[in-house]
């Protein structure tokens, strides 16, 4: 029997927070904001990515080099920001809204590029205009990590699943070897990224 992706995720988030609670100055959240979401788009979260929302708290901004890690009700304010950016493009141009049809991108295998923020598309990380999502079209990838931004939009899987990343950020957080291209130092209990 193999482990839920649910259960093979919370092993290096443990190592992750560990790793924080030992190193790094304590962790002072500023998210009072309750996880006021719709019943319909809680429903969408799978399992793992649930988790992950569960250790939020426990992480300092920037662990993710370029990214900062999403509350729930902050995941879900820039998936509707980023639908909301979609559907006015698609209003506005015609053109645009004939060229990229939302159905026809939700229809391809999770992991293929798509021009457009997609409903199936769950925000976890966000900085700027840049925006980390587990994808949840179906498919052999299905679940796997992509990042969307304002001018590149997705250009398909970054990591095969959210256990991949934090395994590969857990490794490189202890070792302090490079995680997708940045080296982890630190200087006076706080952690930076640096290429």
């Amino acid at each position: 029997m193999t482990d839920s992706p649910a259960r093979t995720l919370t092993a290096p988030l443990t190592r992750v927070q560990n790793w924080v609670e030992s190193t790094l100055a304590p962790v002072a959240t500023d998210d009072d904001d309750p996880a006021d979401v719709s019943h319909g788009w809680w429903e969408r979260i799978p399992a793992d990515l649930a988790v992950l929302f569960n250790h939020v708290d426990h992480f300092p901004p920037r662990l993710l080099p370029d990214h900062d890690l999403l509350t729930l009700s902050g995941a879900h304010r820039i998936w509707t920001l980023w639908l909301e950016i979609i559907d006015d493009q698609r209003n506005r141009i015609p053109e645009y809204a004939a060229a990229y049809d939302p159905a026809t991108f939700s229809a391809e295998p999770a992991g293929s590029p798509s021009e457009l923020f997609l409903p199936e598309f769950i925000p976890f990380a966000h900085l700027d205009s840049s925006t980390l999502f587990l994808d949840t079209r179906p498919g052999a990838r299905s679940g796997c990590i992509g990042e969307y931004t304002a001018t590149a939009a997705s250009e398909g899987e970054l990591w095969p699943s959210l256990t991949h990343l934090f395994t590969t950020l857990a490794d490189s957080l202890e070792s302090g070897t490079p995680f997708a291209g940045h080296h982890p130092t630190v200087t006076e209990a706080t952690l930076h990224w640096h290429r």
